[in-house]
């Protein structure tokens, strides 16, 4: 019986194990891929090559059905997944795939989804199409060659999509990554403005610590200095002003709140920042202004007023009142140590040294 049971279990397990294909099915399946190819049915055709490379053994052959695959889903209008496939081959099969010509084509695919491209989920109801996947293919594109010739667009449109997104963490990082890696282009020039415009709107939004006016004048100013001449300098000096005027706003905010707070140390501290920095803001009127009631001095008052004396507070002395139990331990609860009950002498005891000693206590001054 134990041996009947053990050879059921060993066959329910090669049962359940998954059989592994070979390169004979793997060609049958390509021979049918390549009939549907003939035939205009590219889509089909794909995913026979997408099964073949499933079924093969060999990597070569792999790499070969997938690249197959790719192809098709070009012919077929399928960008989505021809880039998918490109993917697969960049990280499994690198030995076997043309680097560059791979990744110039996911740039074309991520520039063919920004100018609208979607792919069609069902070829009978192509109306109906794939999501938006420009950000990932761009993402992928740079992240396999970051510096081509294609890259300081990608990255521009990328971070153009990162702030349609609201996701300005990203758009800055890659904004600041055009600057840095391609300076003397016209998506540096482009990219500088992007910059400098989402440091101006965090700005205007609310900027507690002013580390958004602070990068946002640094950013204008480099623009300035570079391009001295550019058709957006004048756009450029007036946001500048902008933001000096909010930072003198927020500024002189500081300013009056540690003046009400009574803490006008502070506030001039603040003031007369306003008025060295900002000189030309709208806040330097009433800076001074608030700076000049802080600094007003008062009349010395006569020899002769009356003068209030500090008022003393006076403490009356207390003693903690004293909990009064006559007996403390009885012999029974003292495990045989005492054999008469011990008394609570404490109230007996006087120690106001204040007050006569009443009869029958013990004065503890004497001692």
């Amino acid at each position: 019986m134990y041996r009947f049971l053990t050879l059921v279990l060993l066959l329910g397990v090669v049962v359940c194990l998954p059989l592994r294909g070979t390169d004979d099915e793997a060609n049958a399946y390509i021979r049918e891929a390549d009939e549907l190819k003939k035939n205009g049915s590219f889509s089909s055709a794909a995913e026979k090559y997408q099964a073949a490379a499933k079924f093969a053994d060999s990597p070569v052959l792999q790499a070969n059905a997938i690249q197959n695959a790719s192809l098709c889903y070009r012919n077929a209008g399928l960008y989505g997944k021809e880039f998918d496939c490109l993917e697969t081959l960049l990280k499994k099969y690198m030995p076997f795939v043309d680097f560059e010509r791979a990744v110039m084509r996911e740039y074309e695919i991520a520039n063919d989804f920004y100018n609208g491209h979607r792919d069609v989920v069902y070829s009978w109801l192509p109306f109906i199409k794939d999501a938006d996947r420009t950000a990932e293919i761009y993402e992928a594109a740079l992240r396999n060659a970051s510096c081509t010739e294609l890259s300081p667009d990608a990255r521009l449109r990328l971070g153009e999509i990162y702030l349609s997104r609201d996701e300005y963490q990203k758009a800055m990082a890659v904004y600041r990554q055009i600057l840095s890696l391609h300076p003397d282009t016209k998506a540096a020039r482009y990219a500088s403005l992007e910059l400098a415009n989402l440091y101006i709107a965090l700005a205007r939004r609310g900027d507690g610590d002013g580390s958004w006016t602070h990068m946002a004048m640094t950013a204008l100013k480099d623009f300035l200095e570079k391009y001295p001449k550019d058709p957006e300098a004048p756009w450029a000096r007036k946001a500048l002003d902008e933001v000096n005027a909010l930072d003198a706003a927020r500024i002189y905010s500081i300013g009056r709140y540690y003046h009400r707070m009574g803490r006008d140390d502070l506030a001039r501290r603040y003031l007369i920042r306003v008025i060295r920095t900002h000189g030309a803001s709208e806040q330097s009127v009433p800076s001074e202004r608030l700076l000049s009631e802080i600094d007003k001095t008062y009349d010395a008052p006569p020899e002769d007023a009356p003068r209030e004396a500090p008022y003393e507070y006076e403490f009356e002395r207390h003693t903690i009142p004293m909990e009064r139990n006559p007996i403390m331990v009885v012999p029974e609860n003292s495990d045989g140590k005492w054999l008469l009950p011990i008394r609570d002498l404490a109230p007996d005891i006087h120690t106001d040294s204040r007050e006569a000693v009443p009869p029958g206590k013990v004065d503890l001054n004497e001692f």
